[in-house]
């Protein structure tokens, strides 16, 4: 696909993916307004919508036999992440006042209410997955990816493994623990769900999933590259706070050059695996502006 052509597809996408998630997410004028309020707030003010591309484009490498679950497995990857997001930026974890340019969840909602509204966007994610209309052998595998994806060997491991990893001595083992855990493995959960939802042999489907983690491990590195060389102002949250408060990154351990060439040399190979599998182009545009982000 040409260049033109993907960014075309892009922008349908997350048109798509934002239509929807407007009608799945709980009316604020529903009780508990507040609640339902900073659902809305979190999910559907500002993101890119990368998972749930790298979702469809999935499920679509695989024959596209269910394009409307497919579509609802983004807009469940986008509930969950988002409730990640709210977590992450809460006064004990990761302690910012800005995400996308506008004020965190707890800064407009209050703590109490960010939190539990983080609560209702996973529940609300698994909801939506296990309505997808697809066999329930398929329905199944997604909801098993999304679930140990989420859990404590990943996301949430990933998370607590970064904070108890501030002020400590790093190591590669520990950034490479941190980073495939806390990031990339929702990354590679988003490529491998679309993929189980269309049916795709295990053996396809693990070797997709591998290829994003690489993806999702050097969208971390570009993460924390943009941390300590990015414009606040095009980020859209303060910048320099993992240097301050001494964190486990990529560039602290390698150094911003290194972190440069291997998320480069990572997005390289995990395009290859995915063109092998038949990609024509979109996924590999999907995983560029992952480095290009940085650039």
């Amino acid at each position: 696909m040409a260049r033109a052509d993907c960014d075309a597809e892009f922008r349908q996408i997350q048109h798509s993916i934002n239509e929807r998630l407007a009608l799945l997410l709980p009316p604020e004028d529903e009780p508990p307004p507040s609640l339902h309020g900073a659902m809305r707030y979190a999910t559907l003010g500002g993101g890119k919508r990368l998972r749930a591309a790298l979702c469809l484009a999935g499920h679509r490498l695989f024959g596209n036999p269910n394009p409307e679950a497919a579509r609802e497995a983004g807009c469940a990857i986008e509930c969950l992440h988002a409730y990640s997001l709210i977590h992450d930026d809460l006064p004990s974890l990761d302690d910012d006042d800005f995400r996308r340019g506008q004020p965190a969840c707890h800064r407009r909602y209050g703590e109490a209410v960010a939190i539990l509204a983080g609560d209702a966007l996973q529940a609300l994610a698994f909801d939506i997955l296990s309505r997808c209309r697809v066999p329930a052998e398929h329905a199944v595998e997604a909801v098993r990816i999304l679930s140990r994806t989420a859990g404590s060997r990943y996301l949430v491991g990933g998370q607590v493994a970064d904070l108890e990893g501030e002020h400590t001595v790093s190591s590669g083992e520990l950034v490479r623990f941190i980073h495939s855990r806390k990031t990339a493995e929702l990354i590679a959960a988003s490529l491998s769900i679309g993929a189980a939802l269309a049916g795709a042999p295990d053996k396809d489907r693990i070797e997709i999933h591998e290829a994003g983690r690489k993806a999702g491990f050097a969208f971390q590195i570009v993460d924390d590259l943009l941390d300590l060389e990015g414009s606040e102002e095009k980020v859209g949250k303060p910048l320099r706070k993992d240097e301050e408060r001494r964190k486990i990154t990529y560039p602290a351990q390698y150094g911003a050059e290194a972190s440069r060439a291997e998320a480069r040399r990572l997005i390289a190979d995990a395009t290859n695996a995915a063109l092998k599998h038949g990609d024509e182009g979109f996924i590999g545009y999907l995983f560029s502006l992952i480095v290009e982000r940085a650039s």
